[in-house]
């Protein structure tokens, strides 16, 4: 077998999210069906999972083939048979130890906000449309805390909890330029809805209902779910990148 890594965008608006799905509206099922398509029935392992409506602007994917391909003609092959709102950006050779999962050290994602009214048709839905007046400097200065190791069970969807909601978070930061407010968060791993429960909990803050130690509080692992403000949009998330520790030689 011939191991590869592929780095993956797509338009999650388009999909029911990353996992294969039981409609086979995940993109994990559009890549398979496009690596059938080569003649290659194997299974391909993202480097993490998005929930329905997520977006990627890096997602990376791991997968051994029978075929030996050259990586750029392999990427452009798999662009041929994928369908709209999915594309592989480039492609890489790698060895039998490589987990697109297991051997990444950090995860980055992105949250981007429009403060304002109305905003331009064509990133509409990439953005959370939020009009009226917030206090992002109280917000950006609250996601500080949400940095080092803590217990997310109050960050994560109830039905989803796992017994171990601890996580560690090596940066979390809230900018703004103009309406556009990004949020960027980056760790090890995360759990479900995480970083759009931290983002509707930055939100409350901004919107001067709750405070940083509001925030801080529901760190401390004692409090749940309801505890935390509502899970925002996932129109506005990204993922954005991926690390691993060693270089992907990359062929686009």
């Amino acid at each position: 077998m011939n191991p590869y890594a592929l780095e993956i965008s797509y338009d999650g608006g388009a999909f029911g999210g990353w996992q294969s799905q039981s409609d086979g509206r995940g993109v994990q099922d559009a890549m398979e069906r496009a690596l059938g398509a080569l003649g290659e029935r194997v299974r391909v392992c993202g480097a993490g999972r998005t929930d329905a409506g997520v977006h990627a602007r890096a997602q990376v994917a791991s997968l051994a083939l029978e075929k030996k391909w050259e990586p750029r003609r392999l990427a452009l092959a798999l662009n041929a048979h994928l369908p709209a709102g999915v594309s592989v950006l480039r492609a890489a050779e790698t060895t039998a130890a490589f987990h697109a999962r297991r051997s990444a050290v950090c995860r980055e994602y992105r949250y981007f906000i429009r403060n304002a009214s109305a905003c331009c048709p064509h990133i509409k839905p990439y953005v959370r449309l939020l009009p009226g007046k917030y206090d992002w400097s109280a917000a950006a200065e609250a996601a500080k805390a949400l940095e080092g190791t803590h217990d997310f069970r109050a960050f994560c969807r109830k039905e989803d909890c796992p017994e171990n909601t601890v996580r560690s978070v090596s940066r979390a930061r809230l900018t703004r330029r103009g309406n556009l407010v990004v949020f960027r968060i980056e760790g090890n791993a995360f759990l479900t809805n995480m970083i759009r429960i931290a983002v509707g909990n930055l939100i409350e803050i901004a919107k001067g209902k709750r405070d940083a130690a509001w925030l801080t509080g529901l760190l401390s692992g004692e409090l749940d779910r309801t505890a935390s403000a509502g899970t925002t949009s996932p129109s506005g998330l990204f993922f954005w990148r991926v690390r691993y520790p060693f270089r992907l030689e990359w062929q686009p």
